[in-house]
């Protein structure tokens, strides 16, 4: 299906990224004169060289995958003749860093049971709904709130197969193909150099099979990174969403990550607040859950 990132045949991840991204860059952004007989969308491979300061044949080898392991100063020029913004050029030192380099992200040994345990409680706690989201986008623990916001739509147990696989999910996400976007950009970016890896590989691969957008995507190697951003909803009890979407790093938490979803405007904080009731044990479909 065409998903190379997701294989062992294409040069590996790194000529991957650096393959798709040269061809998202214009000569015109650097300066250069592209040229009457141009026959390939981007820039050359000579002119990304030329820009990075290195040898034609030297980056043909990144590209072909024969070296993976380009030098730092070699990297901050890739990042600069392919006009990475911070989360992109992150994720190349990433795709680059020796073996025995200390990760920048952050990352832990893991949540552990216990924090993990109070990290659920925290969700609880909070009045808006709230998500807890590993690297891979698996939805690990929720609130109330947080559980009802995506009613109707099946699976849930990820926010990739969710917004890819469950049916109506277009319907549901007024802003579905700039989240469908998004959603690639950020799972390659929280996977990073473990997108080759049985964990992400197996999920990408479900997703290829089940989505042409997903697919596509997948191969353009954009990289997302959000704090916050505005989500749209039209649920099928309480109607229409606006909501700020903050999220929240937990440092030492290995990728793990707080989705909090503030209302925008007082019909959505109203209608939240119709959905929570409709959760109490007295109330009509409250009746109908137990």
């Amino acid at each position: 299906m065409g998903v190379s990132s997701s294989r062992g045949d294409d040069g590996g991840t790194l000529a991957g990224f650096l393959r798709a991204r040269r061809k998202q860059v214009h000569p015109e952004q650097h300066g250069l004169v592209p040229g009457a007989k141009r026959q390939v969308p981007g820039l050359r491979r000579d002119e990304v060289a030329f820009l990075t300061g290195i040898s034609t044949d030297y980056y043909i080898r990144l590209e072909q995958g024969r070296e993976r392991r380009p030098s730092r100063a070699v990297v901050d020029g890739l990042c600069t003749a392919l006009l990475l913004d911070t989360a992109a050029a992150r994720y190349l030192r990433g795709l680059t860093a020796s073996a025995g380099e200390t990760s920048t992200d952050g990352a832990g040994p893991g949540m552990g049971t216990e924090r993990l345990a109070e990290v659920h409680r925290l969700l609880g706690s909070l009045s808006v709904p709230a998500l807890l989201v590993n690297r891979w986008l698996d939805i690990v623990g929720s609130n109330t709130l947080g559980t009802l916001l995506h009613e109707g739509l099946e699976p849930r147990d990820n926010y990739a197969r969710m917004v890819f696989l469950a049916p109506g999910a277009q319907s549901f996400f007024a802003e579905w193909s700039e989240l469908a976007r998004c959603t690639v950009a950020a799972l390659r970016a929280q996977t990073g150099h473990e997108v080759a890896a049985a964990r992400p590989t197996g999920l990408v691969d479900e997703l290829a099979a089940g989505s042409e957008v997903f697919r596509t995507s997948w191969n353009e190697h954009r990289v997302y990174e959000k704090a916050m951003d505005r989500k749209r909803l039209r649920h099928p009890r309480v109607g229409p969403l606006a909501l700020n979407q903050h999220v929240l790093d937990l440092p030492g938490g290995d990728g793990h990550r707080i989705w909090a979803y503030h209302p925008a405007d007082e019909a959505t904080s109203n209608a939240l607040a119709r959905l929570e009731s409709s959760a109490l044990p007295d109330s009509p479909a409250g009746r109908r859950t137990r």
